[in-house]
């Protein structure tokens, strides 16, 4: 298979120097490693773009800065640029949802990857400092990421770039990709790239581009939202979850909610539930709003749609598993605790013992519940989106 022009796909490279405490060593290591990565790319008919990014102050929260922050501030920076595929390049120490710290976070649905150098010099373990080594790591390490934005799998040789990285030594042996990686690499470039623009900034035009990239782009969509698994998003939202339980509790003690759940129709309570998932997933998008999905050139990408849709789609399924959680507790707790002879004095209307009066009351529970959480829940949200933008698998 032919490889792809140059000039058709390119790698940025971006380096942030958030620190600036030793920026000279940074600065070498980073351009040796991105010369040994470009030289590892040379057979894909790829060119690399180095710049250098002046951020603004990033803050470190318990010691390691939130990759986040580097993906937001990489998308403007792709956009604008229009690349492909992006690798950020920093010298401090990236936050981990479950580790103390992580060397890099790769991000399929952006093709942004986040790349740390903090911890690849010798010299920081306490044995003798080696730039080169460093260098060598870190061209290891973007290799290994940028494979992951073209979703190859992991490699159980030791000795391929997409052996799983545990550990900073674990960069010293892994060396280049097989024949079958780049075969298969060069087939999914087109599809992976995502670097399609609307050719208009007129409304229908922009609708008409972005119903195009939802079709052509619905496997890559749902293996975001798969990977992203909303069942194990919902176990990230404690505050979410005890905001809307406390709501849910304090409601099903009132006589006014026994007496609307005998009123309303089963009809009337699935639509308001409809309307309570889709407003609280919003709120929860709305917490972490990407607020530069678009260049200056007001065109649409297709990487900005497909980030969109994802996270979205993911945050909306992580609502109605925690909707369906919230009814199904709601319902068992109606019908096996909650005092019959109290809800007989309660009710002025009808009696509120047949079972559909009982499912009415927990999806209207379950409603509130998950509307009140989202308000309550929304310092999840950066935790919530990590999870839908970030690959499970932290180097």
């Amino acid at each position: 298979m032919p490889a792809p022009s140059p000039d058709e796909y390119a790698v940025g490279i971006m380096t942030m120097d958030v620190e600036g405490k030793n920026s000279e060593a940074f600065r070498d290591v980073v351009d040796r490693g991105v010369a040994l990565f470009e030289r590892a790319l040379d057979r894909l008919g790829l060119r690399v773009e180095p710049f250098a990014f002046e951020g603004p102050h990033l803050t470190p929260g318990a010691g390691a800065y939130a990759p986040l922050d580097f993906l937001q501030i990489g998308i403007a920076e792709k956009l604008e640029r229009k690349l492909p595929f992006l690798l950020i390049v920093t010298e401090v120490d990236l936050s981990s949802s479950s580790l103390a710290y992580t060397l890099a976070l790769p991000s399929q649905l952006t093709n942004i990857g986040v790349v740390s150098t903090k911890r690849l010099d010798p010299g920081f373990w306490g044995d003798r400092p080696d730039a080169g080594m460093a260098s060598q790591r870190l061209a290891a390490l973007m290799l290994h990421t940028f494979g992951h934005l073209l979703n190859l799998r992991h490699d159980e040789d030791p000795a391929n770039a997409m052996f799983p990285v545990e550990s900073v030594e674990d960069l010293d042996t892994v060396g280049a990709l097989s024949e079958a990686q780049r075969q298969r690499l060069l087939r999914t470039l087109p599809r992976e790239s995502h670097d399609t623009f609307a050719g208009s900034r007129g409304f229908l035009a922009r609708w008409a581009f972005v119903l195009r990239v939802l079709v052509a782009d619905a496997g890559s969509i749902l293996r975001a939202i798969v990977r992203a698994n909303p069942f194990r998003l919902a176990t990230r939202m404690p505050t979410m979850i005890a905001a809307g339980l406390s709501v849910v509790i304090a409601l099903m003690f009132g006589s006014e909610t026994w007496e609307v759940a005998s009123a309303v129709s089963i009809y009337e309570a699935a639509l308001f539930s409809s309307f309570s998932v889709a407003a609280a997933a919003f709120v929860l998008y709305r917490a972490f709003a990407f607020e530069s999905l678009s260049g200056r050139d007001g065109l649409l990408a297709e990487s900005t749609v497909v980030t969109v849709a994802a996270t979205v789609a993911s945050l909306g399924l992580t609502v109605v598993v925690l909707f369906g959680a919230f009814a199904a507790l709601m319902y068992v707790g109606v019908v096996t605790v909650f005092p019959k002879r109290l809800i007989d004095l309660w009710l002025s209307v009808d009696a509120a013992n047949r079972t559909m009066d009982h499912v009415k009351l927990s999806l209207f529970l379950a409603a509130m519940g998950v509307l009140a959480g989202s308000l309550g829940g929304r310092s999840d949200s950066r935790d919530i989106v990590r999870g839908v933008l970030f690959l499970t698998e932290e180097s």
